[in-house]
């Protein structure tokens, strides 16, 4: 990734091009196949809604049973995601990962940290099968291997300065904004390209499921289960794509990755020249 920050002006506010932007060259999904996707998962979502409450608490029994599931998974999975990375990074910088369950924690939801991976009781239970798991993980992993964590927190931190640049010019010549460049280029910086890291973490968590085994082709259909569950991600997108997006790039993606398998290609994620 490199620095590159632009400004665009417009007459009510500025907007921020953020600096660190995805890296991978990723299949390209048409405007047709995502909609047609689209179509399918609203009818899915109408038919047959899944009542799973992702917010309940889990005892403590319930707790070690959904450890005991998750251990195996999360395993191989970070055997692959460590050597994807030790390929990536030729061998430097920390490429040791470990899988945390937090008891504490709600929703259908996991997070990476930069380094290391935390997952909701809840998005182990809600998890179809083992693939679904490893695939929620694997993408965790992803964010981690590819820097997005530290990307996201420079853009914004770059997005804010370049804002209150422009408060502070502004109050030069007698106007108040009251911070209110800055903040919007922190959310500029934000928005610009979390929905393709997101996409980009999708892509390179199934080179590590790929790598751990896993059948790669059966990832996909997490998404419309998780359409089917929440139905508002059929169609609304801020900080993550579409699930039919998300869909629609996994099958291109695993295309891919099946062609590198039958001609032998080392399966390595591709990048931007």
């Amino acid at each position: 990734a490199r620095l590159v920050c632009t400004w665009d002006s417009s007459p009510q506010a500025a907007t921020l091009a953020a600096c660190v932007a995805p890296t991978t060259e990723r299949p390209n999904v048409t405007d047709a196949e995502w909609q047609q996707e689209m179509a399918a998962q609203e009818r899915a979502a109408k038919q047959a809604p899944i009542h799973f409450n992702a917010k309940k608490n889990y005892g403590k029994n319930q707790v070690e049973a959904l450890a005991l599931r998750l251990g195996p998974i999360a395993s191989r999975v970070e055997r692959a995601a460590g050597g994807l990375c030790t390929d990536l990074h030729h061998g430097a910088g920390n490429c040791a990962f470990k899988v945390e369950l937090n008891p504490h924690e709600h929703g259908l939801n996991a997070h990476a940290d930069g380094q290391n991976v935390v997952i909701y009781p809840a998005m182990v239970d809600f998890a179809r099968n083992d693939t679904h798991l490893a695939f929620v993980i694997a993408h965790e992993f992803a964010h981690n291997i590819m820097g997005h964590v530290a990307a996201t927190k420079q853009n914004v931190t770059i997005g804010a300065l370049l804002g209150t640049a422009l408060d502070i010019a502004a109050s030069s010549k007698g106007y108040s904004t009251k911070g209110a460049f800055g903040e919007l280029g922190g959310q500029q910086a934000l928005l610009r390209y979390s929905s393709s890291f997101e996409a980009e973490a999708d892509y390179v968590g199934l080179y590590i499921m790929s790598r751990a085994g896993y059948n790669v082709r059966n990832a996909m259909s997490f998404w419309r289960r998780f359409s089917v569950k929440e139905p508002d991600l059929v169609d609304i997108s801020t900080t993550h794509p579409t699930n039919p997006e998300r869909f629609v790039a996994m099958q291109k993606s695993i295309g891919e990755i099946d062609y590198k398998r039958k001609h032998h290609v080392p399966l390595t994620p591709d990048f931007k020249q």
